[in-house]
This record gives C-alpha cells, sequence and structure tokens, in this order.
C-alpha cells in the first residue's frame, strides 16, 4: 500500500487507465492546489482508492474540510478535480479522489482493503447447496481482519463446528460492530485453513443504504490512519539504512 518514498525505493503502481497508462500518469507529477485566492504547487506522490496525497512546502495553509481544486500535469495531459482535504501532516496533506476522477483510471484492486481489529456477530447462515439454513439461538462472535466497500475478511471465534459447516457460496447473516452497528448479509468466497480454525473472505450480498456513507467512512479513515504508520515506518526505516551506512 505504501508508495515509494524515496529515490531509492520502489513504487507500487496503483492506476493503469483505461488507454493503458500505468500509475506514472498521476505519482510524481506536479500538483498544484488552490482554495480562495491561495495557490500552490507540490507533487502528488499516492492515490489509491478514496484518497490522493500531495506533498508541498505550504501545506499548513490549507486545513480539515477545506474545499480545494487540484489540477495535475501529467506526460498524459491535464486532470483537474475538485475536492476536500481530509488528512494533514508534516510535509503533505491527504485528499479525496472523488469517484469522477476515479473512474477515469483503472485500479489493480477494485476497491483498497484495511486492515482492522474489529468485532462481529453471526446470526444465521443458508447454505445454498445443501439448501438448508440455520438459525442461531446464541449469535457467534467472528473476528474481523480486513475491511472493504464490497466485502471483508474474518475468522470465527472458537467454534470449530460452525467452521465445518460454512462452506464457499454460503450465505451468512452478520451484525459488525464498526463503531457503529451494521447488519447485512454476506456471500462467502474464500475458504483458508490456517494453523488453527479457517479464514473466510466474504463480498456484501445486502447493506442498507443509509449505512453505506457510514461503511465508506470508516473505510477512509483507517485507510489514511494505516498509510500515515506505514509511511513513517519507512521514514525511519530509510534513515536508520542511511545512518548505517555514514558508519561503516
Amino acid at each position: 500500500m505504501l508508495n515509494k518514498l524515496g529515490s531509492g525505493q520502489q513504487r507500487m503502481k496503483f492506476y493503469g487507465s483505461k488507454e493503458g497508462y500505468d500509475a506514472d500518469v498521476m505519482i510524481d507529477s506536479k500538483a498544484v492546489l488552490s482554495k480562495n485566492d491561495f495557490v500552490s504547487t507540490g507533487v502528488l506522490t499516492y492515490a489509491l482508492g478514496d484518497i490522493i496525497e500531495v506533498e508541498l512546502p505550504e501545506f499548513d495553509v490549507f486545513g480539515l474540510g477545506d474545499k480545494v481544486k487540484m489540477t495535475v500535469y501529467t506526460k498524459s495531459g491535464l486532470f483537474v478535480l475538485d475536492t476536500t482535504v481530509v488528512a494533514k501532516e508534516q510535509g503533505s496533506v491527504i485528499i479525496i479522489n472523488p469517484p469522477e476522477n476515479r473512474r477515469k483510471f483503472t485500479e489493480k484492486r477494485e476497491f483498497p482493503r484495511v486492515d482492522v481489529t474489529n468485532e462481529g456477530l453471526l446470526f444465521g447462515l443458508h447454505d445454498l447447496n445443501k439448501r438448508n439454513k440455520h438459525q442461531f439461538d446464541n449469535p457467534i462472535g467472528i473476528s474481523i481482519k480486513n475491511i472493504s466497500v464490497n466485502g471483508l475478511g474474518f475468522t470465527i471465534v472458537d467454534n470449530e463446528m460452525i467452521e465445518k459447516i460454512i462452506q464457499k457460496h454460503s450465505h451468512l447473516e452478520v451484525e459488525l460492530n464498526l463503531g457503529f452497528s451494521m447488519p447485512c448479509t454476506m456471500e462467502i468466497i474464500r475458504k483458508e485453513k490456517l494453523n488453527s480454525g479457517f479464514y473466510y473472505g466474504a463480498s456484501y450480498i445486502n447493506v442498507p443504504e443509509e449505512k453505506t456513507n457510514a461503511l465508506r467512512g470508516f473505510i477512509l479513515k483507517n485507510q489514511i490512519e494505516t498509510y500515515f504508520v506505514e509511511k513513517r515506518d519507512a521514514q525511519i526505516k530509510k534513515a536508520l539504512e542511511k545512518r548505517s551506512k555514514a558508519n561503516q
């Protein structure tokens, strides 16, 4: 998930446009951010899913929630978008990558997946192969490992019997605790054996419409936090490597 932080590191390519361009279309391009009568020029250093990072010297002029216009000067032309500042740290700001801009590109992964440590409850199971339905008198705990706007990965909490009956394409009735309650129906698309128990990958079949914005907000918050942690870790690692070489 982490982009290149220095010339010696390899940057992952997150974008490839429908015309065949890859991440180099936007990454490392000059980006101009403007609000009211203020204009600042920086470099677009990261783009994945709903977020874009721009490194620029006047980052402190931009506040959280500011509406800005961004113009990106790429080797394939200009990209202009209206967006909002959602996070910032020393030397950079994070802005929303609006849907109309995302549609101009094809991402390597349609929806970013973020690691989380949330919990949920399993209330019912529908085995489509055997045409059996199970409703549990006592909900079964699940441990959510990662999540995106189209699905999640999870494990079952200490229940070998339930683990055995959940199979690929099973439909599950669950309630996720994401800081808010989100009931939904999902389909199992992956089942992998772990050292203890199983890991499941599932896609949503039905999510209440009134919960979709809260879900996107939850994922966006976690994506930004994860990115900043990984970026700082990479910077620390790079500094330590540089110091180690200097002492040799």
